[in-house]
């Protein structure tokens, strides 16, 4: 009876000094989420603007460089070599610019929620080829090759843009990982879906790492000194989800990755050629 008369007593006294403050904190709290939130959105926008200020001369720049370039080849008889191999020089360095500066754009964009798609009825089975071959001049200088195996036919109402991003950085990946061994590319139709997959038979991810390399400045492999942002695959995920699509990887240590994307076909979209 005594024990129930106190427990009374201590429930009949009022909220603890714990539970008076307990509203202050919550608002504080709440306070510096959103002040929090509001530093976010102002750092994307910032980061949005500078890559976009700094991207933009780089485009011209690129355009003449290809021209200059292409001149050079065409006299190749009256060019001396060394001219020509510092233009080829020059060319790789600007579009490794454009590159990072583009990510940052990327990154900016998925951050802010303003990552804006433009869908149109393409021809991915074209577009895949032409991407993985424009990409072997990057294989070469790593010493290794790309083979690539394309069905034919399978078209898609998607972002060409987003496709040959994904591609690029799966293939960037795959090569700089890849230890000089051959990366092949594989694109096909499979049921309602069209199945992108990347492989390589480098130095493989471990399956701690496979969880995490999708996540934001996550990298795969180890950390080199000019090895990007670690934002590349994060990029890729957003692309593929926003296009409804799914990605996956699947890799042990030392025997190489193959990264998987599969996005969704209408029925029409399959359009084999005579």
């Amino acid at each position: 009876m005594r024990f129930r008369q106190q427990r009374q007593k201590r429930s009949s006294a009022g909220p603890t000094p714990s539970a008076d403050g307990e509203a202050p904190r919550e608002a504080a709290l709440t306070a510096r989420v959103a002040e929090l939130e509001d530093e976010l959105r102002a750092r994307d926008d910032f980061l949005a603007i500078a890559a976009h200020e700094l991207r933009n001369p780089m485009t011209p720049i690129s355009a003449r460089l290809e021209l200059l370039l292409a001149k050079a080849h065409h006299m190749s008889d009256r060019v001396p070599m060394g001219f020509v191999q510092g233009l080829e020089h020059l060319e790789r360095l600007v579009s490794e610019y454009l590159r990072r500066a583009t990510t940052l754009l990327d990154v900016a964009r998925v951050g802010s929620g303003t990552l804006d798609l433009q869908p149109s009825k393409i021809d991915l089975s074209a577009l895949i080829r032409q991407v993985a071959i424009n990409m072997e001049p990057l294989a070469e200088c790593a010493g290794c090759r790309i083979r690539i195996a394309v069905e034919d036919g399978i078209s898609a109402r998607c972002d060409p843009m987003a496709i040959e991003q994904i591609l690029e950085n799966l293939l960037s990946n795959a090569i700089r990982f890849g230890a000089g061994q051959p990366v092949e590319v594989a694109f096909a139709s499979d049921g309602g879906l069209a199945r992108l997959s990347v492989r390589d038979w480098g130095i493989g991810i471990s399956d701690h790492d496979q969880r995490l390399i999708f996540e934001r400045f996550r990298r795969s492999g180890p950390v080199r000194p000019n090895g990007g942002f670690g934002v590349g695959l994060w990029i890729t995920r957003q692309l593929v989800h926003a296009m409804q699509g799914e990605i996956g990887v699947s890799s042990k240590p030392g025997a190489g990755s193959t990264f998987v994307v599969r996005l969704p076909l209408s029925p029409g979209d399959r359009d084999h050629a005579d």
